[in-house]
């Protein structure tokens, strides 16, 4: 399959929340490069044929969008943890998924994806306001413009994720597998500072 450097995008908060996965799809589709696409779900039925949906296509990125906590995605008419959706039958090879949610950036929440054999999981493992959330996913696609020329998709989110952490004053984590070692899980933490701190994890 030829995977396209484009976002998937499910969100499920109400009217109340400020929808940064709705901002992040028009801020995509401004820039005439990308075809994004965008899913409101609201119980995890929806969100787990939206993910199948993801699993399936050649779409690269996946940005959930919702309440959370370490373990929890909270939609807006049903809760459920990572260790409840193990049976689902999807395989995330080469993709990457980005966790707007709080606390997102979790062990708990890397795992589960990284067993479905996702490249790599992105989020904070902080409280992460919205609004900063909105501010703080258009930047990343900005970053990412300037960095063009880099000629990894690694360095160019290596290199992001440490602005962001300073501009944002906020922890962010990046959990990828370890190759050739399926047990195994690293973990990149980025707070703020110019150096990032990584750490290896058993799953």
């Amino acid at each position: 399959m030829n995977y396209i450097h484009d976002y998937f995008i499910i969100e499920s908060l109400n009217k109340e929340d400020i929808k940064d996965g709705k901002i992040f799809f028009n801020s995509l589709k401004s820039l005439n490069k990308y075809e994004p696409t965008y899913i409101e779900v609201k119980n995890r039925l929806e969100f787990e044929k939206a993910i199948i949906n993801f699993s399936k296509s050649n779409y690269k990125n996946l940005f959930i969008s919702s309440h959370g906590d370490e373990e929890n995605i909270i939609l807006l008419n049903e809760n459920f943890n990572a260790y409840d959706l193990l049976d689902l039958n999807i395989d995330l090879s080469k993709k990457r998924i980005f966790m707007s949610t709080c606390k997102g950036g979790s062990f708990i929440l890397a795992k589960y994806f990284i067993k479905k054999k996702a490249y790599s999981v992105v989020g904070s493992p902080d409280i992460l306001p919205q609004i900063t959330a909105v501010g703080m996913w258009t930047t990343m696609i900005i970053i990412f413009e300037k960095l063009h020329k880099e000629n990894t998709d690694f360095k160019k989110l290596d290199k992001t994720l440490l602005l962001l952490s300073k501009i944002y004053e906020i922890k962010l984590s990046y959990f990828s597998f370890v190759r050739n070692k399926k047990l195994i899980m690293k973990e990149y933490l980025y707070d703020g500072s110019n150096l990032k701190k990584r750490s290896n994890h058993e799953i």
